[in-house]
């Protein structure tokens, strides 16, 4: 049997409802593994990456791959005499989305004394959702708002926020600062709980 490899894959019997379609679509999506079929215990499979043990879970993990096939999120197909699996157009979506979803940005073990402003000014004409989701998502990443459409955080987060905001159409509206000074700088040092900050 195959041993879990890529980061974060569990045992079959480890999933709960609704988890197991995700990780499908990361190894997909990731190209780990593009074989699959039910039983072939000598090749690389991606039923075989969840480590099945017996029949049942095979099956699970089969009605899994079948579902996302029944949403378009993947195409089976055949090629000399073995099947592979591959990502839809909707299955990538898919993917990024749920890779926006499960975003987080990196703490370093010490702050650079270095604070990071994300602001922007979307038109009234541009979906209110995708304003809405965009803030909720820095929120999420855990920046604070310093003032109206501007947002303060203290590590290096360029990549992460443009890639938010590229998801939802916002990145031309966007700017990212990195400043070394601000008002008020002890409230936003103890709001992010700054336990290095010497100054």
């Amino acid at each position: 049997m195959t041993t879990t490899k890529f980061k974060g894959i569990k045992k079959a019997a480890e999933y709960r409802r609704g988890e197991l379609t995700k990780d499908i679509l990361r190894l997909v999506g990731a190209g780990v593994v593009t074989s699959v079929g039910l039983m072939a215990p000598n090749t690389l499979q991606l039923i075989d990456y969840f480590n099945p043990k017996g029949k049942a879970e095979r099956q699970r993990i089969w009605r899994a791959i079948k579902y996302l096939e029944s949403k378009n999120r993947v195409i089976i197909y055949a090629k000399g005499g073995t099947r592979y699996v591959r990502l839809t157009s909707r299955g990538e979506l898919a993917l990024t989305e749920q890779s926006i979803d499960q975003m987080t940005v990196a703490k370093p073990r010490r702050w650079d004394h270095k604070w990071r402003f994300v602001m922007f000014d979307v038109p009234v004409r541009h979906s209110s959702t995708s304003r809405h989701s965009f803030r909720a998502k820095l929120e999420d990443l855990g920046f604070k708002l310093y003032q109206r459409s501007v947002f303060i955080y203290p590590y290096e987060c360029n990549e992460e926020v443009h890639t938010v905001a590229k998801w939802y159409g916002l990145d031309q509206y966007i700017r990212y600062v990195v400043a070394t000074e601000v008002h008020d700088m002890r409230k936003f040092v103890q709001l992010f709980d700054l336990l290095d900050y010497d100054a």
